[in-house]
């Protein structure tokens, strides 16, 4: 059975030890658990800001500094911004993780102090582009339940725009990063998925090329980083359920903007007290650093505004993403920990299907058999019960 040794994934360069350093913080017991409307909570919004002044980020004028209050009882969402632009209405790229958790003893290392550390070590890298400012944002309450309401922080800041930006329609691309820390199966050890970008052709492309992806191949690398394009519908399909949105990328969807959504997926430790500091792969989020620094400047050369299509796939991309995981997945030898022999079975049906497939002419249920398949490695990964059943 093929596991990820957790000692190997422990920082070893000076970025990944600034990034150790800043999820320690966050996911300390000192701070427990970052509930919305905790001290804890705010003690995290307080360091989030003091790191994007560290890091020469400016605040933004309208607000009177780097927090836009979302409710009393919840707390504050932290931005920062790099560069400015002479145009009257600028296009912009928001950068953004939510920084809540659970609370009391749930710490949230992967959820989402990971993807913090990681918002505050690009801030730092970041220079002022030449057409689009910058906006890293640290959103407030995307747990439940504020899930899909209008007092997610997410949503709260596409409600209220800050004066600087806008609107919406002056939104160039949005990235929004969630779980991007933890690896539980070793063909994903150094993995991130991007998700989202396929609705946005131009957004898409430039994924593609920050990530130096080698011709025809959809493992795209960038020094020790793959990233694996795969379609929104394939984590969002719940079989019996429907459309299921799972982090703060949904406010934009939902308005039209382009977005990537950035995520190493669900590991056992998600939602649980063993989401801890030692769990991470500090290494591979200190390459996704340098991948987003490279993103924004591909980003900056577009000036016109992309183009947004929230039906769109890229369906061969996403099986040859898919291939060479089932083939792993459905191999004994190789198969994600926890997969029960009723689930071995179901992935080697899936094997012998996506092999047979042919993706130039995919039918709806096609596509449907793909979403089942993503929705089935997704839930033996997190190591969720009854995966033969999807």
């Amino acid at each position: 059975m093929s596991t990820v040794d957790l000692q190997s994934g422990q920082p070893k360069s000076d970025l990944a030890r600034r990034l150790h350093s800043h999820v320690a913080y966050l996911a300390s017991p000192e701070l427990k658990g970052r509930k919305p409307g905790t001290p804890g909570n705010r003690k995290a919004a307080e360091y989030i800001a003091a790191e994007f002044r560290k890091a020469g980020l400016e605040p933004l004028a309208s607000l009177g500094g780097y927090t836009q209050a979302v409710a009393p009882s919840i707390g504050d969402n932290i931005m920062g911004m790099r560069g400015q632009s002479a145009q009257a209405s600028p296009l912009w790229i928001v950068i953004g993780a939510h920084f809540d958790h659970l609370g009391d003893s749930y710490l949230g290392a992967d959820d989402n102090a990971a993807a913090v550390g990681i918002l505050i070590e690009t801030a730092r890298l970041s220079v002022a582009l030449r057409h689009h400012p910058v906006l890293f944002v640290a959103f407030n309450s995307e747990e439940a339940p504020y899930m899909r309401t209008q007092l997610m922080g997410s949503q709260y800041f596409a409600d209220h725009m800050p004066r600087e930006l806008g609107s919406l329609s002056h939104l160039q691309a949005v990235v929004v990063m969630d779980l991007v820390g933890g690896m539980h199966w070793e063909p994903l050890r150094e993995t991130v998925f991007a998700a989202g970008a396929e609705m946005t052709p131009g957004l898409y492309r430039r994924v593609n090329e920050a990530s130096a992806r080698a011709p025809g191949s959809p493992a795209a690398h960038h020094g020790e980083l793959v990233i694996r394009p795969v379609g929104l519908h394939l984590v969002e399909e719940i079989p019996l359920v429907g459309r299921v949105p799972f982090s703060d990328y949904d406010a934009f969807r939902n308005a039209g903007v382009p977005f990537v959504f950035l995520s190493a997926g669900r590991t056992p430790r998600y939602h649980q007290p063993t989401d801890l500091v030692g769990t991470l792969h500090y290494e591979r989020m200190a390459s996704t650093v340098r991948w987003l620094h490279a993103l924004a400047t591909l980003i900056d050369e577009d000036t016109t505004p992309y183009r947004f299509d929230k039906n769109r796939i890229e369906f061969q991309d996403e099986v040859e993403t898919f291939r060479p995981l089932v083939a792993r997945a459905a191999d004994e030898a190789t198969m994600i920990p926890g997969t029960s022999a009723l689930s071995l079975w179901k992935m080697r049906q899936d094997l012998d299907w996506i092999q047979r497939l042919k993706v130039s002419s995919p039918g709806s249920e096609d596509i449907r058999r793909l979403e089942r398949l993503s929705i089935r490695m997704q839930c033996l990964l997190a190591n969720f019960s009854g995966c033969f059943l999807i």
